[in-house]
């Protein structure tokens, strides 16, 4: 089992433990180095006269360090995994240490416990699982009491005349009025219950001049709005997988342990495509893009971190793990949560999800969106595609045999790292489609390899 530094950086996600464990992945901190297929192990000297013995499962992977910290991993098992990452000739022992072999018995005789307390997952193909689905959504818009629903779309309907006059004035009007325009009738959404439409006012006030296509920008945005605005004061009319689209859209979130209860599992064995981490309002937010190698499906789990805590999953990128999906409803189901048990099975960085041409996801992203106007991050897996900058330096990625080209939405390094990465050939890269732009997130390089393929 391979692990990158990347992987690693995914897995230690207080930020104080990753820089403190990239202090100790230097060799001459550690002694008695070694590893096998499934653990691996060392002693870094500390301050005390003795060394610390750190060790790793590297099954899930879990952490042992004879360190006072409670923290798990700590900066030795930190600085242990990464110095493994990045030189893994060093790790010459090939037979356990008494005090790791224990650690490991112990592990594996309480392994059978934790598969038992999991819950039972049912299966996709149940007969009554459509029958579930179908009472799901009933239950959750059930959740939301007649006199709310009555005060959120007394709201909604203040903000669709707001919206009306708005665009009747035009939007050159609002070049004209102050921050507290747009920021008044956000709080008045957030008095009436509508926290994710007050959401969208506020970003749409900052695309005032972001950028020379912002007034494009901005009326497509107002678009959706109206539109959203419009599907929630009709919401009886709408299918039951969109209402809960249109109730997530304008505040009203499912329980992820309703979630878990309440839907049908979708059972496979699941690779970790890609994996976004980035802080918002001082939390720490993941998109971890998952692949079904059976079912050929995207998942999204979205999870978040305080104060440097753990992650719920320990989910890095290649991973390949056998468990459980649970989604939210949905009229095009994306978004998901890990239930029952998970087993971690390697990481496996040469498999990669089915390909597609840009016409080919072009077709099926339209589609998608015939279903949820509201679609914003979409999945996918270009084939063949070289990253190159066009005639005004902005960088592309082109696919020369059906001579089509799409826009990168990322920063320069990240457009350089995948030019280097290509050297001119085509690359298999996945990503998110945001009906404008291309998000690369992770990348193979040709040739292609078969979608039912696994490496081991």
């Amino acid at each position: 089992m391979i692990w990158t530094e990347e992987q690693v950086r995914a897995l230690v996600t207080d930020a104080g433990t990753l820089k403190r464990g990239l202090d100790l992945a230097m060799p001459p901190k550690w002694s008695n180095l070694g590893r096998t297929d499934t653990a691996a192990w060392g002693e870094c000297a500390g301050s005390g006269s003795k060394p610390y013995q750190v060790g790793i499962d590297l099954t899930e992977p879990a952490f042992k360090c004879s360190c006072p910290s409670r923290v798990f991993p700590c900066k030795h098992g930190a600085g242990l995994l990464l110095l493994l990452a990045r030189e893994a000739a060093r790790f010459t022992g090939n037979t356990s240490p008494p005090w790791l072999a224990e650690w490991l018995a112990k592990r594996e005789q309480n392994q059978p416990k934790k598969v038992t307390q999991a819950p039972v997952a049912k299966a996709i193909d149940d007969p009554s699982a459509s029958e579930v689905e179908e009472s799901t959504v009933q239950e959750a818009a059930s959740l939301v009491s007649e006199a709310r629903l009555q005060r959120m779309q007394r709201g909604a309907a203040e903000l669709l005349i707001w919206l009306q006059d708005l665009i009747s004035a035009g939007l050159a009007q609002t070049e004209n009025q102050p921050r507290t325009f747009w920021e008044n009738q956000a709080a008045r959404l957030v008095d009436d219950q509508l926290p994710g439409l007050a959401s969208v006012l506020r970003e749409l006030a900052t695309l005032r001049y972001a950028g020379l296509d912002w007034p494009e920008r901005l009326l497509a945005r107002l678009g959706e709005l109206y539109l959203l605005v419009r599907a929630f004061l009709r919401l009886e009319q709408l299918s039951p997988e969109l209402q809960q689209d249109v109730l997530q859209l304008v505040g009203i979130n499912s329980k992820k342990e309703d979630v878990q209860a309440q839907q049908p599992a979708v059972a496979d064995t699941w690779l970790v495509v890609g994996q976004v981490t980035k802080e918002e309002e001082r939390l720490l937010a993941r998109r971890t893009w998952l692949w079904g190698i059976g079912t050929g499906r995207y998942a999204l789990v979205l999870e978040y971190s305080f104060g440097g805590q753990a992650f719920a999953t320990a989910l890095v990128p290649a991973g390949q793990y056998v468990g459980s999906l649970a989604f939210y409803p949905s009229a095009c189901p994306l978004r998901a949560v890990t239930t029952g048990a998970w087993t971690f099975s390697g990481i496996r960085p040469r498999l990669m999800p089915a390909g597609n041409s840009i016409h080919g996801f072009l077709d099926t992203y339209t589609t998608a969106l015939s279903h949820l106007p509201w679609l914003r991050e979409w999945p996918v897996t270009l084939n063949g595609v070289i990253p190159q900058f066009d005639p005004k330096a902005q960088p592309i990625l082109f696919h020369p045999t059906e001579q089509l080209q799409l826009p990168l939405r990322c920063d320069p390094e990240l457009a350089w790292q995948l030019l280097a990465a290509s050297g001119g050939q085509p690359l298999t890269i996945f990503g998110e489609w945001n009906g404008h732009a291309f998000f690369p997130i992770m990348h193979w390089a040709a040739p292609v390899a078969a979608p039912t393929a696994i490496s081991a």
